[in-house]
Formats: structure tokens, sequence, C-alpha cells
């Protein structure tokens, strides 16, 4: 098992510790929880469910000729977590490979052919824009709301001081804005800086021929393929607030849930 990583904020006051491949903080010794725990209090099951239901779908079309079994059924009931399995290991290496490139450690290209889209994507992007990184993977926390969470990109973008996310996803969905809103925020409250705005990147999880397949099959013909995006979020700088202020009503809705829900207060 990997060593934790020991971070100290707020001039060593705050102590955070956490392991490199995991989602679990303790702050001075007490379990905190993340951002991205909190922001799951959302309902993201409506395009979830069709998702999943296509995988399974397409997993028994392509066996039907063969006659499926129950054996087949099974299988096709995990597509959809075997396939988030496989996005989740995508992101994971063009997020490991950004990290080394911007400390100067010369990563390899992945072996993998979606993580090489990712990697292209990103470094096409830096050079269109005046990009220079400041820090990468860093942990957050707010003394003030008691949430942590690991930032993947400081950097100033075209002179501007912005926090950059990177997603393996479908769309830049906005639940993305409350994330780094609540990053940012945290990290203003400790260094007492302020950001100008936050990037979304989006590295596509899936391979053209898979989007347009899915496309066909919700009925979207001539949508275009879309290996990367690059969004700003902060034209109007009152966004950050907005989004915080959304941030903020989920970890209050969660909290109110946790101590109120009698099915999770039995399993605690």
């Amino acid at each position: 098992m990997a060593e934790p990583i020991i971070q100290k904020l707020y001039k060593d006051k705050v102590e955070i510790k956490f392991f490199p491949d995991g989602h679990a903080y303790w702050v001075n010794g007490k379990r905190v929880s993340g951002v991205t725990t909190f922001i799951g209090i959302l309902d993201k099951s409506r395009a979830l469910i069709p998702w999943a239901v296509g995988l399974f779908k397409q997993y028994l079309t392509e066996r039907v000729e063969k006659g499926i079994t129950i054996d087949d059924i099974t299988q096709g009931s995990i597509q959809h977590a075997l396939r988030k399995e496989e996005a989740a290991n995508i992101g994971t290496q063009v997020h490991d490979w950004i990290e080394k490139y911007i400390k100067d450690e010369e990563p390899e290209m992945p072996e993998s052919k979606e993580a090489q889209i990712g990697v292209n994507a990103f470094l096409d992007w830096v050079k269109s824009n005046k990009v220079k990184f400041i820090s990468s993977e860093r942990v957050v926390y707010s003394k003030k709301y008691n949430y942590v969470g690991k930032m993947d990109i400081e950097a100033k973008v075209n002179g501007k001081l912005c926090l950059i996310d990177i997603k393996t996803s479908n769309g830049l969905y906005n639940s993305y804005n409350l994330q780094t809103a609540a990053y940012v925020k945290a990290d203003e409250e400790e260094s007492g800086r302020n950001y100008t705005g936050r990037w979304l990147i989006r590295v596509a999880k899936e391979t053209e021929s898979e989007f347009l397949n899915r496309m066909e099959e919700k009925g979207l013909i001539g949508k275009e393929y879309k290996v990367f995006e690059a969004k700003y979020l902060d034209d109007e700088m009152e966004n950050i607030n907005r989004d915080f202020k959304g941030f903020l009503a989920c970890m209050e809705l969660y909290r109110w849930n946790a101590a109120t829900d009698p099915f999770l207060a039995k399993n605690k």
C-alpha cells in the first residue's frame, strides 16, 4: 500500500493527510469530506440510465444470432461498470502525463490510443494560449466551510491567474462549475490570492466510431465529434460567486440528508 502524503496549509496550522490514488482526506487527524462528495447529492441518473441500458442492449444484440445465455445477460448487465472503469483509467493516464509534463519530467506518451488523444489535445491548447504552469494536483482546504479537494492545475493563462480542470467525459456538465468554484474559494481563503477565472478542458473518452454509434442510437445524425474542448467559465466575474453558492447549497443538502435519512443512519 502506498504511503500517505502529508500537506500543511494555513501557515502549518492545518495538516492534511491523503493517499496518492485515493479520495479520502484527514484534516488534523479527522476525516473530512471532499468537494465531489458533496456534489454527489445532485441526481445525474437522467443521463446515466439510458447510457447503461444502451450498453446492455448493444452487448446482447451482438450475441443474438448465436443465442443469448444467462452468462451473456450477467456480463451485459455490468457493461456500464466496465466502461466507466475503462474511462477512469484513461483519465488517470492523461492526468498523470500532464502532471509530469508540468513538472518537466518529460513523460513518455501513454500506450492507450484514447489517452494519446487527450495528451495531444492538451498540448495543442497549451500552444494556442500563453500558459505558465504554477502547480498541479495540489490539495486545498476551507477552514470556514470544512471541505477539502484537489486542484488539477493552477496557471497563468494569457496573463490571468486561473484554475484549470481536466475532465475525461462526454460533455462539459454544470456540476464541474460547482467543483471548480469550491476549489478556487478554498485556495483564495488560504492563500489570500484572487483568481481571475477557471478553464474546463474536456477530453473525449470514446473514439469517433463509438461516438457516431451512440449518436445514431439517439437519432442525432450529423452531430460533430470533438476530441477536445476548452471552455472558459468566467467571462462574467460573478460566475464564480454564483457557482460557489450552488456548491454551498449542495453541501448543506448533503449534510442534511446524512443527518436525517434513516437508511443512512442505520449504516453509521
